[in-house]
């Protein structure tokens, strides 16, 4: 029987642990064993918190270790899929090596911008395949790595099971959704919308103090910090655009946005970038510019597509991303099955 490991954050709603459950329906014969490094991060104080968060170390990170490595009983594994693995000492990577056949980093995160670890930037050498959804990145990895022999790289993902059209007792709304972390740059574009006298729907971290200056704004409707799993499918469901919006505290391409909103029936609503105009052709979703292109654009849609119309273009968008394989299931399984990494895989074919 092949063995692994599965290295991540495993609470609910998290894209990791959507990821872990994938894996395990990708590979059922296998034995996984699951190893949830958010309990100590939740089980710390809110200053161990920070201190692990802005500089990687602290008596979380070493709580997080201390999990790892207490959780390995020295068996051999076949496989260890280490998820966000910017918390992890060389030490625990080390241990790992020893008793894995194969191990594989994946982050759908920035390795060497907001997310930049030293743990990660030493440890390195003990990954067998890294994987990594940011284009702009490669040249860091390869900096790193001395060439892009181990390194893999592939698009942000969406669970299909999650992230599909969920049939609501009305159509959908002529307004807008977004779901995710405030940035002066979203502000603007929702800011626009609004001025414009488009309905808006917000969900997330670090909105409320926008939320306390429109509240008088009828358009305006703020969720709360957490819209997660079905509010998150059904909010998406619910409207006809949904925003993509990206960071801009580093140069993000694309998101997984970009992905669940066309997976959930909405239109997307995205920047171009190489990214976004490499998934996407023109008529399958709604680029923008900038705030206030973006504004004219919703305008000009809503008021002169009908629902067919809209409908058109989302079901183009949504068969897009479906096709191309972009949920978890076919990202996995691609990784799962590289060459670099096919021995186990071929342990399993002959039983």
């Amino acid at each position: 029987m092949i063995r692994a490991a599965y290295i991540g954050i495993l609470s609910e709603g998290t894209t990791s642990r959507m990821r872990a459950e994938v894996l395990r329906e990708l590979r059922p014969s296998w034995k996984w064993q699951w190893i949830d490094t958010d309990i100590p991060m939740q089980n710390g104080s809110r200053l161990g918190r920070s201190i692990a968060f802005r500089l990687k170390c602290g008596p979380v990170v070493a709580a997080i270790n201390h999990l790892v490595c207490g959780a390995i009983d020295g068996a051999p594994y076949d496989l260890v899929w280490i998820d966000k693995g910017v918390f992890l000492h060389p030490s625990t990577l080390a241990k790992l090596r020893g008793v894995g056949s194969r191990l594989i980093h994946f982050t759908p995160d920035t390795a060497f911008h907001t997310n930049r670890s030293r743990l990660f930037e030493q440890s390195l050498r003990y990954y067998d395949l890294l994987v990594t959804t940011k284009s702009f990145e490669l040249a860091a990895y390869r900096q790193r790595l001395g060439g892009d022999d181990r390194l893999f790289l592939t698009t942000q993902g969406f669970d299909k099971r999650l992230h599909r059209p969920v049939v609501l007792g009305h159509p959908r709304r002529r307004e807008v959704a977004f779901v995710g972390l405030a940035e002066t740059d979203r502000f603007a574009c929702v800011g626009a919308l609004l001025d414009a006298g488009i309905d808006v729907h917000v969900g997330g971290m670090g909105w409320e103090h926008f939320a306390r200056a429109k509240q008088s704004n009828k358009c305006f409707h703020y969720l709360g910090p957490r819209v997660f799993g079905e509010d998150y499918a059904r909010l998406y469901s619910s409207v006809w655009i949904g925003l993509g919006l990206l960071s801009k505290r580093f140069p993000e391409l694309h998101t997984t946005r970009t992905l669940e909103v066309p997976a959930c029936g909405a239109i997307l609503a995205t920047e171009r970038t190489d990214d976004t105009v490499r998934l996407f052709r023109q008529d399958e979703v709604l680029f923008f510019k900038n705030p206030q292109d973006l504004a004219r654009s919703v305008i000009e849609w809503f008021g002169t597509k009908s629902d067919d119309e809209l409908n058109r273009i989302a079901n183009s968008g949504r068969q897009r991303v479906e096709q191309d394989g972009r949920d978890y299931c076919g990202i996995l399984d691609s990784i799962l099955r590289d060459v670099r990494i096919e021995v186990p895989y071929q342990t399993e074919a002959r039983k």
